[in-house]
C-alpha cells in the first residue's frame, strides 16, 4: 500500500535553483534599474533618507508627547474587556467582551460543579444555585 515514489531528478536542482533560474532576469533588471538610479542621484537619495529617519524619529516622539487620552486603552474590571474611547476598535472590543464573558461562565460552571457534588445541600447552596442561574442569564442577554 504504501510504496516509496522515486524521483528521477536531478540532484543538484532544488526548487531553490529552479526558482532562482527562473526570476534571475527579472532580478538582474531591478538590480541594473537601481544602480543607474543609485548612480545618477546620489545626493538626492541620501537627502531622501535623512528626511526619513529625521521624520520617523519625530513621529515617534510626537506620539509620547500628545496629551490626546483618547488613543489609551481602559481595562475594564467588571467585564474584562479591553475599550477604547474612541469606540474605533469595536471588533476587538467585541471579542475581548465574548472572552470575558466565555471566562465568567466558566469559573460560574466550576463553582455549581463544586456545590452539586455535595451530598447534601443548604438554604446558602440554593441561594448561591439561583443567583448563579441569573447571572447566566444575563451573560446570555446582550
Amino acid at each position: 500500500m504504501f510504496r516509496k515514489i522515486r524521483s528521477d531528478r536531478a540532484s543538484e536542482k532544488t526548487v531553490w535553483a529552479d526558482l532562482k533560474s527562473e526570476l534571475a532576469p527579472y532580478i538582474k533588471k531591478i538590480y541594473h534599474s537601481l544602480t543607474l538610479v543609485l548612480s545618477r542621484f546620489p545626493r538626492t537619495i541620501f537627502v531622501c533618507m535623512v528626511i526619513a529617519l529625521i521624520y520617523s524619529v519625530l513621529w515617534s516622539f510626537s506620539s509620547d508627547l500628545r496629551s490626546g487620552d483618547g488613543n489609551i486603552p481602559v481595562v475594564s474590571k467588571k467585564n474584562d474587556s479591553v475599550q477604547n474611547l474612541q469606540g474605533s476598535n469595536h471588533g476587538l472590543n467585541s471579542i475581548s467582551k465574548a472572552a470575558g464573558d466565555l471566562r465568567r461562565t466558566m469559573t460560574i460552571r466550576d463553582k455549581v460543579d463544586s456545590v452539586l457534588n455535595k451530598k447534601k445541600l443548604s438554604r446558602a447552596d440554593s441561594v448561591f444555585l439561583e443567583d448563579a442561574l441569573l447571572e447566566l442569564k444575563s451573560i446570555q442577554q446582550p
